[in-house]
């Protein structure tokens, strides 16, 4: 992790004195320092490609200013916080923050799981259960909330607390419920109908979570201290995957999102926003402000909100307590899949989710930064249709003899270097940030690896990124596409191993991005070499798409690459106490053999008795 600086920033939540807000003014600077470059650019390099294709025909070339406006918006809006954080580490505005807890709280840390690997869980709980008491962090409670359909694993759960149970008493409680109506939404919710009594806090986590003892006493120490705090996100980063998708996903991850977080945490302030996980939130209000409507309609645009997260900060906000994002809370940690073909598969429900927010955005009394969030994630996914319609109006254009494209890279003089470069800053900048702070800095450049591994390291992702983003758009479109024609998602439980794709799956999901690329491919050779030149950053991606999802799906090779010091990662190179003692409890084959037996009862039993209230 890219150290953070030491001076302090009077805008963090540090102390009771300090819970007020900056100064309206400078929270004014610190927005316009992202809405200007962030809208400005994409201003500036459309008004440049307008300048650059006065010939070509108004029918199109208006649509493919539009388009092209709206594909440069959206790597505006997710490339120039990076940009940001840099700017904020080298004026020293942030830095690392702790807080001990007051010792009044109380707080339940929550995992509600549904069809998991019971091993998994019950080895994260019992690790952190431990951590808890040997950092005697007193008054905090784990609860495994349970929505697990399926009898075999439902058996295993009851057995997995059992033996936790023996081991901890009712520090860690289990419970599982008869149905699971309103999916993991539902299920918080009735944790909080019968236990918000009982817990000022709740640090909600997701199934292949993890967290260190200090984080959550932190955590807590922020929320005693600061009483207009209703919730605060940490940055959980991706670990423990093989696979050499996985690996190179997770190495992405350390290396660039630090800064992007920093320029995130920089102009949201206290407007931040809430990603479901690995966050810590005040229970009163969260039961008063943050139910979720149901929406009208049908699924999939309307019925239950699929991605709830996001609204509930919103409604948070709404009902006038603060959201942080805290990047500087570090050691919290989830899991990514493992393959492309999973990987997608998630981002389908979390598609639907983010473009039922169309249906809340009206919604009155939400702030315009909660409006702004919910906006960006439905941009996020229409990203993919944006491209694609681009794309295919630029072919037509070239089919029919117009050069829209070719004028906006082949244009001799200062217009088309212009357009060039403004482009080139928004798809790379905050990469480029990301990459040079860590190369000047030698710890940091020793936690991945070492300069000349880094830098290895982030040329083959950057080649990797280029051939999975034209795939995922693919997939963005055909999933929005799905929608339209009424197909909903099914809720069903993450694949969370090391699964390897093989050919006859690859082609099954891959075989639509593949003939596309063949289609275009011939589309582009029809309309001559410019054509071809312009199509080359997306065509191979297309191409390539069935043996990209099955080579990098593969253990083995992911292996390799770590033992030839690519994609390293800190959690890899010096991993924290936290880690290196899950993956001990995964590995141990006594936390193995202990699972497969006991009543699934028992445990449902146990924590449907009253909450206590000492």
């Amino acid at each position: 992790m890219i150290p953070a600086p030491t001076h302090a920033a009077p805008d963090l939540l540090l102390a009771p004195a300090e819970t007020a807000r900056l100064r309206p003014t400078w929270i004014c600077a610190r927005r316009l320092a992202f809405v200007v470059p962030a809208l400005g650019l994409p201003l500036l390099a459309t008004g440049l490609a307008a300048v650059l294709t006065v010939g070509t025909p108004a029918v199109l070339r208006i649509p493919l200013l539009l388009l092209l406006f709206a594909n440069l918006l959206f790597l505006g809006v997710t490339g120039v916080p990076g940009v940001l954080g840099a700017l904020a580490r080298l004026f020293r505005r942030t830095r690392l923050v702790a807080a001990a807890p007051g010792g009044a709280s109380r707080t339940a840390v929550l995992f509600p799981v549904y069809n998991e690997d019971p091993q998994a869980v019950f080895a994260a709980v019992e690790v952190m259960a431990r951590a808890l008491i040997d950092q005697k962090i007193d008054r905090t409670d784990i609860f495994v909330l349970s929505d697990t359909r399926d009898a075999g694993m439902s058996v295993d759960e009851a057995a997995s607390f059992a033996r936790v149970h023996k081991l901890f008493g009712d520090r860690v409680r289990y419970r599982r419920r008869p149905d699971n109506a309103r999916r993991k939404v539902g299920n918080i919710a009735e944790f909080c109908s019968v236990w918000s009594g009982a817990y000022e806090y709740m640090v909600v986590l997701d199934a292949d979570s993890l967290m260190s003892a200090e984080t959550i006493a932190s955590m807590i120490g922020l929320m005693d201290a600061n009483p207009r705090t209703g919730l605060i996100q940490t940055v959980p980063y991706a670990v423990g995957r093989e696979t050499l998708f996985a690996r190179i996903q997770q190495f992405a991850a350390r290396l660039y999102t630090p800064l992007l977080v920093d320029g995130l945490a920089f102009w949201q302030q206290d407007d931040s926003n809430y990603w479901g996980h690995n966050a810590i939130i005040r229970i009163a209000p969260f039961v008063e402000h943050c139910a979720l409507p149901v929406l009208p309609g049908k699924e999939p645009f309307g019925g239950e909100i699929l991605c709830h997260d996001v609204v509930e900060a919103g409604l948070m906000r709404r009902g006038g307590w603060q959201v942080w994002m805290l990047p500087s809370l570090g050691q919290s940690y989830e899991a990514l899949p493992a393959n492309m073909v999973d990987f997608a598969q998630r981002e389908r429900r979390w598609c639907q989710g983010n473009l039922q927010h169309l249906g809340v955005l009206p919604m009155h009394g939400l702030r315009p930064v909660g409006r702004y969030h919910m906006a960006l994630g439905v941009l996020n996914y229409l990203s993919g249709p944006l491209l694609f319609a681009f794309t295919a109006l630029a072919l037509l254009d070239a089919l029919l003899g117009g050069e829209f494209v070719a004028r906006l890279l082949g244009t001799p003089g200062l217009a088309s270097a212009g357009f060039v470069l403004l482009t080139f800053l928004l798809l790379y900048a905050a990469k480029l940030c990301s990459l040079g702070m860590a190369l000047a800095d030698d710890e940091t450049a020793a936690l991945f690896g070492g300069r000349v591994r880094l830098l290895a390291s982030a040329l083959l992702e950057q080649a990797s990124a280029m051939a999975s983003a034209p795939v995922l758009l693919m997939f963005y479109t055909r999933f929005i596409l799905m929608m339209v024609l009424g197909r909903s998602v099914q809720w069903d439980a993450q694949p969370r191993d090391d699964r390897g794709v093989a050919w006859g799956e690859a082609f099954h999901r891959m075989r639509m991005p593949a003939l596309t690329g063949l289609v275009w491919l011939g589309v582009a050779l029809t309309a001559g070499g410019t054509v071809l030149g312009w199509s080359a950053s997306l065509l191979p991606g297309l191409l390539l798409a069935i043996p990209y999802s099955v080579l990098t799906s593969q253990r083995s090779l992911g292996l390799v690459a770590r033992r030839w010091g690519l994609f390293l990662t800190e959690d890899e190179v010096a991993p924290p106490a936290i880690l290196r003692a899950y993956n001990r409890a995964m590995a141990s084959e006594t936390t193995a053999a202990t699972l497969g037996g006991g009543h699934p009862q028992f445990g449902y039993l146990h924590a449907a008795a009253k909450p206590e209230n000492s």
